[in-house]
């Protein structure tokens, strides 16, 4: 499969005046509908998550940040208010960017170009997002995540490797319980579609049942 390669990665280079801050895992850096937003951050290490939180109050883990990626920046172009809620799941270092420094970066054509890839990758995860979380049952919710990170290995075999979070992670990235994603996860490796493999957390995917089981051509019970 041949993709497009993306250049992302912002640092310190890029805003040399930011000041640095550090959050503890489990801290909170920003909260979905704040509308007081005056700052950005960059990810120097760590990592955090971005969730979202229905009417209901239920709360949907959508993907997680890395470093090198930039948060809190849509305020600075228009969106008022935070548009989702971002904690730490491990503890870590941030740059802690004005609105005013991302302003002026804005007249340098190179940062232009890098901030355009940085809302296409930004918009490619989140269409990830809207298709695992659209599908209509649970075992088509995991498969549709399971191809999001083939995609990622960028690999001609028909076999990928992957390193896949606790089922309760996986809940609340596919917006379900724990239970129900060890249920559906055994059905999937009975149909083949995935192997355990001994080390743990790691799976082979095989990449031809996955897409026949996307496609309904593959049953899972």
């Amino acid at each position: 499969m041949n993709r497009v390669k993306l250049k992302h990665g912002f640092g310190l280079e890029d805003f040399p005046k930011a000041k640095e801050v550090f959050i503890k895992k489990g801290d909170f850096l920003l909260y979905e509908g704040d509308e007081k937003a005056n700052r950005a951050y960059v990810i120097v290490s760590g990592k955090l998550e971005v969730r979202l939180t229905s009417g209901t109050g239920h709360e949907t883990l959508l993907y997680h940040l890395e470093p090198g990626e930039l948060v809190g920046e849509l305020a600075a172009f228009g969106i008022k208010a935070r548009t989702a809620t971002i904690a730490a799941t491990m503890e870590s270092k941030l740059l802690e960017v004005s609105y005013a420094d991302l302003a002026s970066n804005m007249q340098d054509c190179g940062f232009i170009e890098k901030v355009s890839h940085h809302f296409l990758t930004r918009y490619l995860r989140t269409h990830d997002v809207v298709c695992r979380l659209g599908q209509p049952n649970v075992s088509m919710k995991l498969c549709r995540y399971f191809k999001s990170l083939a995609d990622q290995k960028d690999t001609q075999e028909n076999t990928v490797v992957l390193r896949l979070p606790s089922h309760s992670e996986m809940g609340k990235l596919l917006s379900c319980q724990r239970e129900t994603v060890t249920r559906e996860m055994k059905k999937l490796i009975f149909s083949g579609v995935i192997v355990p493999l001994e080390q743990t957390g790691s799976f082979a995917l095989n990449i031809e049942k996955n897409q026949l089981f996307l496609a309904g051509m593959l049953d899972a019970n």
